[in-house]
């Protein structure tokens, strides 16, 4: 997930002087020769804010109180906590 910023990461499959699918040098910079990614990078699709992002803000904007439920491992009860909430 990237966060609520809209922005893609590079894919897992990127060289590894990837610049990311949103940035202005996209497909064109040196890092991209090669990349099985280029075209896709290039075309702009990456730079395409989710609208998912806008939806989920405004939904979370009615919410008075937020818990988040989160832990660095999984088997922790972090499932139960939330549907205990």
């Amino acid at each position: 997930m990237s966060g609520l910023s809209g922005a893609a990461p590079p894919p897992t499959n990127a060289n590894e002087g990837c610049v990311g699918p949103a940035a202005e040098a996209a497909g064109k910079a040196d890092g991209c020769k090669g990349c099985p990614n280029q075209s896709a990078c290039a075309s702009g699709a990456g730079k395409a804010v989710d609208p998912a992002v806008a939806i989920a803000g405004d939904r979370l904007s009615l919410v008075k109180h937020k818990v988040l439920v989160l832990s660095g491992k999984g088997g922790v009860g972090k499932s139960t906590t939330a549907c205990q909430l």
